[in-house]
């Protein structure tokens, strides 16, 4: 009996160990952030924030800054185009759109649309498009800036909207139950697994996503439900973003930089 106890442990141990692996992460450098709120770091080395409700991009010591008073608390960013920065405020229902010198370009209240909406999510789609999620209809649709209107793509969610993340192409939600979807363009709607419980969350592609838990960084194979633990130094932090190989970790008043190769 005890010999049977024993293999089944061991098995058990062998199982960990092949589903939890580390990758190494190489750290570049470090930097103080004050009490700013880190967004991203764009491909051209500038780093975002959100101080005082005021959107901040700044490099080698050089700072620009956008602020909508009467729009309330900022609510989102998608920085997935430097040229075409995307400011959501929940609140009032509106979307800023800036350059790369943060000045802004478009408005859209969606509250004024012929057929108004309610947005929960935004993000920037291909050839003049941004997504955007309807809490009216519960659903992902397009708005096309011009001639500004709205097409719905999805059926209607029948779970809450838990997270949301876009790119060009798609836009990725997981629900309540920590399904993971993505539709494209033309509305087709692909289930792509079930994620583990979570703090944060970052999709890296279709098959993976970059997710904090307790404090702990790791890659997450949604195919193979496996783990890979992100060695990093910090034992606390609060947000995490990855963009080409770059991992940046913000903590209460700095910004820490890591080169990491996630494996494909």
């Amino acid at each position: 009996m005890k010999f049977i106890l024993y293999l089944l442990f061991t098995a058990s141990v062998i199982i960990t160990q092949a589903q939890e692996t580390s990758l190494p992460a190489e750290l570049l450098h470090s930097f103080n952030a004050g009490t700013d709120r880190y967004v991203g770091t764009d491909n051209f080395g500038y780093k975002y924030t959100i101080g005082n409700n005021e959107f901040r991009k700044y490099k080698d010591g050089n700072t620009i800054h956008f602020k909508a008073v009467a729009l309330g608390d900022l609510y989102s960013v998608d920085l997935q185009n430097p040229l075409q920065i995307v400011l959501f405020y929940k609140d009032f229902n509106t979307v800023v759109l800036l350059d790369n010198q943060l000045n802004e370009t478009i408005r859209i209240n969606f509250s004024q649309l012929n057929q108004p909406v309610v947005a929960e999510g935004v993000g920037l789609a291909s050839q003049n498009r941004l997504w955007v999620y309807d809490t009216n209809t519960q659903q992902v649709g397009l708005y096309s800036l011009t001639p500004n209107t709205f097409k719905t793509l999805t059926p209607p969610f029948n779970k809450k909207l838990k997270y949301y993340q876009s790119d060009y192409n798609y836009f990725y939600w997981a629900d309540e139950t920590n399904n993971l979807y993505a539709v494209n363009l033309f509305g087709k709607v692909s289930f792509l697994g079930t994620l583990p419980a979570y703090d944060q969350l970052e999709l890296i592609s279709a098959k993976k996503v970059l997710l904090k838990k307790d404090n702990v960084l790791y890659l997450y194979n949604l195919q193979e439900a496996t783990y890979n633990k992100i060695e990093i130094a910090e034992k606390s932090f609060l947000s995490f973003h990855y963009t080409a190989q770059i991992l940046s970790i913000f903590t209460n008043n700095k910004i820490i930089q890591y080169n990491i190769i996630l494996p494909k």
